[in-house]
């Protein structure tokens, strides 16, 4: 008893101590389950990003590295005959707008042309889309990880959708950092590098689809953007002669030839085929003398340094020979016709 009194004494006395250790005990142990519940928390996270790292790499890598391309013949076929018909239809609606119609009867022919030899469309339209695959490589720091894992796989089955989505997405951004970044001349270079890129790859796109107006304007609009890129130059001109812009596509054909010119020497083979086509253009516009010039002129380089039976150089004899027959210089045009035919 005299135990008990002496306790509840020194209690009395010491209270306000205890409360405040019991105060103390009690908040360090609720800072010391914080602690524990964020390492934990953390811990979790951790190996649960490192999972899901794992399982993406996984999940992802056998797909992307071995995964064919794979696209049905048969839904080829199928394409074609639409796109053929819908520009039937066009060409009906235009009446006596001869000029477009013309245009119009150049891509039905295209389209035929592709339909009489399926196997090698196929396989034209794989690269195509194979080609794509790669370049959006180069663009990828401008994606969510996902939209472009999925845009790449899409390819691989043929459906261009995502990639377009993805490229227009791009070329928007680029064009943003373009005029963000007026005051800096390296930054407004890289926009409008990667904006030209884009659209590039969209007029890829547009033609791997066969449509060949939208296919049209993504080219032009890169060769705008980038005046030297020579495969943007030689895409844009190549589809404008088509529709029969010939002022558009003399200036993108001199542009070649200019650059051309400077980087290689006047006599480089690489000369060669842009030449033909300068030749080509100036026979359509019915100004002979200088299709004959620059015919020479390719031919001269082909002579010397290509092989004869490269096919650039058969394309060059026989444009040429059909320039010679249309003047009536029948003995010279029959002559470089057998010279190609040989070859």
């Amino acid at each position: 008893m005299d135990f008990l009194e002496s306790l509840l004494e020194l209690a009395q006395k010491n209270l306000l101590e205890i409360i405040t250790w019991l105060w103390v005990i009690w908040c360090a142990g609720v800072a010391f389950g914080i602690v524990i519940c964020n390492v934990s928390g953390f811990m979790n996270r951790r190996t649960l990003a490192a999972l899901r790292r794992r399982y993406e790499r996984h999940r992802m890598k056998p797909e992307d590295e071995t995964a064919p391309f794979e696209f049905d013949l048969a839904h080829l076929k199928n394409i074609l005959i639409c796109r053929d018909r819908e520009l039937k239809d066009d060409g009906e609606r235009m009446g006596l707008d001869f000029e477009l119609q013309a245009v119009l009867e150049h891509f039905r022919a295209r389209i035929q042309k592709k339909l009489a030899d399926l196997p090698a469309t196929h396989q034209e339209f794989i690269e195509r889309l194979r080609y794509l695959y790669q370049a959006l490589e180069e663009l990828k720091d401008l994606f969510e990880p996902e939209q472009f894992f999925l845009a790449r796989m899409a390819l691989k089955r043929g459906e261009t959708g995502k990639a377009r989505a993805l490229l227009k997405q791009a070329q928007a951004l680029a064009h943003q950092q373009v005029a963000a970044a007026s005051g800096t001349q390296s930054a407004v270079a890289r926009g409008k590098r990667l904006a030209a890129q884009a659209a590039f790859l969209l007029g890829g796109i547009e033609e791997t689809n066969f449509n060949f107006f939208t296919a049209t304007q993504y080219y032009l609009k890169a060769a705008e953007l980038q005046p030297a890129n020579l495969t943007y130059l030689n895409a844009a001109a190549e589809f404008s002669y088509a529709f029969g812009e010939f002022h558009e596509t003399e200036y993108l054909l001199k542009q070649v030839l200019k650059i051309q010119e400077k980087l290689q020497g006047p006599e480089h083979p690489a000369l060669a085929q842009t030449l033909n086509n300068l030749g080509v253009l100036r026979h359509t516009q019915g100004r002979h003398a200088e299709a004959e010039a620059f015919y020479l002129w390719a031919l001269e380089i082909c002579e010397a340094h290509l092989n004869p039976e490269d096919p650039d150089v058969v394309s060059l004899m026989q444009n040429y020979a059909g320039f010679l027959q249309e003047i009536g210089r029948n003995i010279e045009a029959d002559s470089l016709k057998a010279r190609a035919t040989v070859h």
